[in-house]
C-alpha cells in the first residue's frame, strides 16, 4: 500500500480536527460532580462521640477505619509522614453502622448511633467529627433452652457454647452461627446425618430493673442415626482405590463419625495427591438407618519442576532446583530430586584480610517416601552429598550420608520424626587460610570421621500462618543418640528445645518471640576427649542472621588459641589456632522483635520490624557465669573487669525492613552489638589487635524465627 504526502497532511488535519471539537465542546459538568460528590479526601483534626457509657471512647474510636492523627505513629516517629489524617465523608455512614453492630451484638438491642454535626476547626487543622451513641437497656440471657432434646445436649458443650446464661443477647440470629455449627457437629459425630437445628429469641416486654431478660431456645430434631453402608470412591484416574481406602478412619459398617471424616479427608489431602476431597452422605434409607459414602477426589499432576533463585550476606548467589513424582506406578510412593547451589563470599573469621575467593557450596539429594507402613507410618529414605564452607573457622566439610526416617502425629499440630542416620565427613583446610597457619598444621593429620545417629524430634505448630505468623507458637524438641551399639566414631547424646510465640501489639504489628536452648556431650569412646568429643558439625554456633544479629556468622562463644592447637583430636574439632570459633556444648537463644506495618510503603509491601537479641555457646557449664548476662561490656585488656569475654552472653540491638513476597519476606537489618570484643593476634612483628565492628549488616530471606 502507498502513501502520498497529501494523504498524510488530511490525515492530520482531520486528527487535529477531532481534538479540537473535543476541547471546545462542553463537558458534562453535572454529571461528574455528581459522581465525585463526597468521594474528595478531607483532612480531620479530631473525633468526639458522646452519650457512651458501658464502652469508653477509646475503644469505640479503636473500631473506626477513620482515624484521628497520631503523632507517634511509626511513620512519623521515622520521619516517612506527617500526622495530617484524612477521611472521605461518605464513609462515615458506614462508620456509624460499624458502631451499631458492635453494639447490637453485645445486647444493646435498641442503640441508637447519630451523626450530630462536622464542623471545621477555627484554626484550619482540619474537621471536628461529633458522634452521638444513645445506649438503651442491655438485653441479657437469662435461659438456653433445648425444647424436647434437653437430655441429649451434654453439660459439657452447654459450656462450651459462646452465648449461654448471663451473656448479653446478640440481636441478630446470624451472631449464633458458631453455636449452632458446634451443636451441629455433635450430633453429628453421633451419626445424627439428618439433624437440624433452629434458634430462636424471645425477649421479655417489660424490662427488670435497667436490664432486659431474654430466652434463647434451639429446637433440634436430631433424625435417626446412620451408618456407613458402602464407599464408592471417584475421580481417582491415576491413584490405586486400595490407597485411597487405606488412608480412610471409615470403614463400612462404622457409624458415620463427623471427626472420622474430618480426619480421612485430612489423611488424604496430606499425601499432596489431590487438589481436592469431598465426603457426600449418598443413597440414605432412614428405615435401615444407613447411607453409602461417596468420595470424590480431584487429582494433582503427580510429576513436577521447582526452580529458584536467591541471595543473600553470606550465600551471595543461591539456585536450587528439584524435580519429583508423587505417585509413582499410582501407589503414592514419592521420588524427589533436589539440588542446592551456592557461592559463597567468606571472610576466614580473623585468618585473612576479607572475603577471598568465591567457594562453592552444594547439597544434593535423592529422597523415597513409602506412603504406609503397617498401615500407619511413612517411611522416608535420602541419600545426600554436601559440600559446606565454615568460613568462622577456617574450615570445608565434604559430608555424604544416608538417613532413614518416619513421620507420625498426636494430632493436628504435633507431629513427631524418628530418623537413623549414617553420615561420613571429610573435613580440610578453607583456601584462604594464611600461610603461616598451614605451615603451623604441616604435622597435624585432618581425617575423615562417621557419624551413626538416632533422632527424634517433635514439632507442636500452633501458629496461624507458618510463613507470615502474626499469633500462635510453635515449640520444637530433639533429642539425639550418636555411637555407642549405633558404631561409628563419635558417641555422643545432644538435646536442644525452642519455644516461638507470636502475639498482636498495642501499638500496631505482631510481637514474636524466641527462647531456645540446647546441651551436647560425648559418651563412652569419646568421653576421653572431653567437650572435644563431640564432633565439630555436631557443635552449637551462635552469631549471625538467625541467631545473634549485630555480630558476625556463627562468631560467638569458645575459639580455637595457638596454645591449644596442638592438644586436638583433628577427627572431631577444628585443628586451627589464632582463635578461629570452635562452637561449644551449651547454647542459649533469646530474640524479642516487634514487626510493624509502614502504611506510607504499604503499597510496596514493605514492612519494619526493631529487635533485641541475645545468646552465646559455652563449652563446659561451669563457663556460664551470672555475671556474663550483664547488658554491657567493652573491648579493652584480658585482665579489665569491664572487657568482652569469651563467656560473656551476647547482647544486640537494631532495626530493618522487610519486603513481602510469595515465598516469604526478603530481609534486610542492620544489628548493633552491645558487648564487643577485642582479640589479641601473634605476628612476626608482635601482637595485633582487632575489635569487633560496631554494626553488622545482614540480608536473607524468610523471618529469623
Amino acid at each position: 500500500m502507498r502513501f502520498s504526502n497529501a494523504g498524510i497532511v488530511t490525515g492530520w488535519a482531520w486528527i487535529l480536527g477531532v481534538l479540537a471539537f473535543a476541547a471546545l465542546a462542553p463537558a458534562p459538568a453535572r454529571a461528574i460532580s455528581e459522581l465525585e460528590y463526597g468521594l474528595e479526601l478531607h483532612n480531620i483534626h479530631r473525633i468526639e462521640i458522646e452519650g457512651n457509657t458501658t464502652f469508653s471512647e477509646k475503644e469505640l474510636k479503636a473500631l473506626l477505619r477513620i482515624r484521628e492523627p497520631r503523632s507517634f505513629h511509626p511513620q512519623v516517629i521515622l520521619g516517612l509522614g506527617d500526622r495530617t489524617a484524612r477521611y472521605q465523608p461518605h464513609l462515615l455512614e458506614v462508620e456509624l453502622r460499624g458502631l451499631s453492630r458492635f453494639y447490637r451484638q453485645r445486647g444493646f438491642h435498641q442503640v441508637v448511633v447519630e451523626l450530630v454535626s462536622v464542623v471545621e476547626d477555627p484554626e484550619g487543622r482540619g474537621d471536628i467529627i461529633v458522634i452521638n451513641v444513645v445506649e438503651g437497656l442491655r438485653t441479657y440471657l437469662d435461659d438456653v433452652r433445648f425444647p424436647g432434646t434437653e437430655a441429649e445436649v451434654p453439660e459439657r458443650l452447654r459450656e462450651e457454647l459462646r452465648y449461654h446464661v448471663g451473656v448479653p443477647a446478640p440481636a441478630d440470629l446470624n451472631d449464633l452461627g458458631t453455636d449452632i455449627y458446634q451443636l451441629q457437629t455433635y450430633f453429628w459425630e453421633h451419626g445424627h446425618l439428618e439433624a437440624e437445628i433452629r434458634p430462636e429469641i424471645v425477649v421479655a416486654a417489660e424490662p427488670l430493673g435497667n436490664r432486659l431478660a431474654a430466652v434463647l431456645s434451639y429446637h433440634i430434631k436430631p433424625g435417626g442415626r446412620y451408618s456407613v453402608a458402602m464407599i464408592d470412591v471417584q475421580g481417582n484416574d491415576r491413584t490405586r482405590t486400595d490407597l485411597i481406602r487405606g488412608r480412610l478412619r471409615l470403614r463400612e459398617g462404622d457409624l458415620f463419625r463427623w471427626s472420622n471424616v474430618v480426619e480421612s479427608q485430612r489423611r488424604l489431602m496430606e499425601t499432596a495427591l489431590f487438589r481436592d476431597v469431598g465426603f457426600i452422605p449418598a443413597r440414605v434409607d432412614s428405615a435401615a438407618g444407613t447411607a453409602d459414602l461417596l468420595i470424590q477426589v480431584v487429582e494433582r499432576r503427580p510429576a513436577f519442576f521447582e526452580f529458584g533463585f536467591g541471595v543473600g550476606s553470606r550465600e551471595r548467589i543461591r539456585a536450587l532446583a528439584a524435580w519429583g513424582h508423587n505417585n509413582l506406578f499410582g501407589t503414592g510412593q514419592r521420588l524427589l530430586l533436589r539440588s542446592r547451589n551456592s557461592l559463597n563470599y567468606e571472610d576466614v573469621q580473623r585468618l585473612s584480610d576479607g572475603a577471598g575467593d568465591p567457594e562453592l557450596n552444594y547439597r544434593y539429594d535423592i529422597t523415597h517416601t513409602y506412603p504406609s507402613v503397617l498401615k500407619r507410618y511413612r517411611l522416608e529414605t535420602n541419600f545426600y552429598l554436601e559440600k559446606e564452607t565454615r568460613g568462622e573457622s577456617g574450615l570445608n566439610l565434604d559430608t555424604r550420608g544416608f538417613s532413614l526416617g518416619t513421620r507420625f502425629g498426636f494430632g493436628r499440630q504435633t507431629v513427631q520424626a524418628l530418623t537413623l542416620r549414617f553420615e561420613r565427613v571429610d573435613p580440610s583446610m578453607h583456601p584462604d587460610v594464611t600461610d603461616s597457619l598451614r605451615l603451623h598444621l604441616e604435622g597435624n593429620v585432618i581425617e575423615e570421621s562417621s557419624t551413626h545417629s538416632l533422632a527424634w524430634d517433635l514439632l507442636d505448630e500452633r501458629r496461624d500462618d507458618p510463613i507470615r505468623p502474626s499469633e500462635g507458637s510453635l515449640r520444637t524438641i530433639n533429642v539425639e543418640i550418636g555411637g555407642g551399639p549405633l558404631g561409628g566414631d563419635n558417641s555422643f547424646w545432644k538435646m536442644s528445645a525452642a519455644f516461638h510465640g507470636y502475639t498482636g501489639f498495642p501499638l500496631g504489628g505482631v510481637l514474636a518471640f524466641r527462647v531456645g536452648a540446647g546441651a551436647v556431650g560425648p559418651y563412652g569412646d569419646s568421653l576421653d576427649r572431653g567437650a572435644d568429643g563431640v564432633p565439630y558439625q555436631e557443635r552449637f554456633f551462635a552469631g549471625g542472621v538467625s541467631s545473634v544479629r549485630g555480630y558476625e556468622e556463627r562468631s560467638l562463644g569458645p575459639q580455637i588459641s595457638r596454645d591449644v592447637a596442638d592438644s586436638l583430636r583433628v577427627i572431631s574439632d577444628v585443628p586451627l589456632p589464632d582463635r578461629p570459633a570452635r562452637g561449644g556444648n551449651y547454647r542459649l537463644l533469646t530474640n524479642i522483635e516487634w514487626r510493624f506495618p509502614v502504611p506510607l510503603l504499604k503499597s510496596w509491601k514493605v514492612s519494619g520490624v526493631a529487635f533485641v537479641d541475645g545468646g552465646t555457646v559455652w563449652e563446659r557449664l561451669r563457663d556460664i557465669h551470672i555475671k556474663g548476662f550483664r547488658w554491657r561490656s567493652y573491648p579493652g585488656e584480658p585482665d579489665d573487669t569491664t572487657s568482652t569475654k569469651i563467656w560473656d552472653y551476647r547482647w544486640s540491638f537494631g532495626g530493618g525492613l522487610r519486603v513481602d513476597t510469595p515465598v516469604g519476606p526478603v530481609r534486610v537489618d542492620v544489628g548493633f552489638p552491645l558487648k564487643r570484643a577485642r582479640f589479641d593476634t601473634e605476628t612476626s612483628t608482635g601482637v595485633t589487635y582487632q575489635t569487633e565492628s560496631r554494626v553488622i549488616y545482614h540480608f536473607s530471606l524468610g523471618f529469623p524465627f
